[in-house]
């Protein structure tokens, strides 16, 4: 081989090189982009589970929900008030759930922070929301469907022991509980 073979070989090489190294650093810029056009959305809804009102509405949806229609009805058949409790509650969830499934944030973000609750939400107003896809044919609510899955599959519990989150060591002695009183249980009180 001669030098001018040699010399071609390197600098084609070199250029392959080159241009996969290009190639890696152009993909982290638009991974970093992407994460960046995202951050503004994350935040604003994540803001939005600090609001009174969402809160009062969660808490209807766990609490509530299932003692005011024991019987589950399709969900655009239920009062304006508890629909509007779900709207806004599921609703908020499916929009994570959509944020998820198309890979505009990642899963561990929210599954790390709501995934408990995501399930929980699922949970609360499957029945309805299965009552109210068989009787219209609808997708209602499918993304949280779909985050509540994933919740099963890599709980939050995984999500926090692959980021190593560390737990903040307690000044304080573990909670004892009361001793129990020598009586007996059916014993009453001062007897």
């Amino acid at each position: 081989m001669d030098t001018a073979t040699a010399t071609a070989i390197g600098t084609i090489v070199i250029s392959v090189v080159s241009l996969g190294v290009s190639a890696s650093l152009a993909l982290r810029q638009v991974r970093t982009a992407s994460d960046g056009y995202a951050l503004p959305v994350v935040l604003n809804v994540f803001s939005q589970f600090r609001t009174q009102e969402f809160f009062d509405a969660q808490q209807y949806v766990f609490y509530q929900l299932h003692q005011d229609f024991a019987q589950p009805i399709p969900f655009n058949d239920l009062p304006v008030e508890p629909r509007s409790h779900l709207r806004m509650v599921a609703g908020l969830y499916d929009d994570l759930g959509k944020l998820v499934a198309h890979g505009i944030i990642k899963e561990e973000l929210v599954i790390g922070s709501n995934g408990v609750q995501a399930r929980r939400i699922w949970e609360a107003v499957e029945p309805y929301v299965l009552a109210e896809r068989h009787k219209n044919r609808s997708g209602l609510w499918i993304y949280l469907e779909d985050l509540a899955y994933r919740t099963t599959r890599n709980p939050p519990s995984a999500v926090h022991a692959k980021l190593k989150l560390h737990r903040y060591p307690s000044r304080r002695p573990p909670a004892v509980p009361p001793a129990r009183s020598p009586q007996t249980p059916d014993a009453p009180a001062g007897a």
